[in-house]
């Protein structure tokens, strides 16, 4: 009888002191299943940077269509936060920007869902290295959001084919960006 009390008592306290850490660690396990509907449901770059974040811990099981490597998309996605905190390069025309620049915008934000070359570097931007490391191009999307998220609507430049947004739009743009740029992203 007294053994089986202890075993009790030591199996409970073993529980309770080591379940929470079982619990944490399956709460950040990022998974295909957890990926999916946690970039679906993300519309903001604040929810993507906890998307993000989690992501760090499946780099192992990710992998990539095309020729850039997932440091480069992230490296390119940084590159357009940054632009438009302190001006893109190279910039459409001011009727561009105020007729199908705008349309197309209005358009993808309705959708919920941008399309566009994944590939195609921001014009005028620094060419970007096409195998930058995973955690280089990680690191530099989340800093830039980071960022972002310090600035105001009068802080930003106008968008190269946009033309000007605030902040709100800005937000919704580049976490559109992101996932249309994630659509490439599997689980291995």
């Amino acid at each position: 009888m007294k053994r089986q009390t202890f075993l009790r008592k030591f199996i409970s306290l073993t529980s309770f002191v080591f379940l929470p850490s079982l619990l944490r660690s399956q709460e950040n396990n990022m998974s295909k299943d957890n990926f999916s509907n946690e970039l679906e449901n993300a519309k903001s770059l604040k929810e993507l940077s906890q998307v993000l974040t989690k992501l760090r811990e499946a780099e192992k099981n990710l992998a990539i269509d095309g020729t850039w490597s997932l440091g480069t998309v992230f490296s390119h996605c940084a590159q357009s936060i940054q632009y438009s905190i302190n001006g893109y390069p190279d910039m459409k025309s001011t009727l561009f920007r105020s007729t199908i620049g705008s349309a197309a915008f209005a358009v993808f934000s309705l959708r919920g869902k941008m399309r566009h070359g994944l590939e195609e570097p921001i014009p005028g931007s620094e060419k970007l290295d096409l195998q930058i490391p995973f955690s280089t191009g990680h690191k530099e999307l989340l800093e830039a959001i980071a960022y972002f998220e310090t600035k105001k609507s009068e802080d930003l430049k106008p968008h190269f084919a946009y033309g000007n947004l605030n902040k709100e739009e800005y937000d919704q743009a580049h976490a559109l960006h992101i996932k249309n740029h994630f659509e490439r992203i599997t689980f291995i």
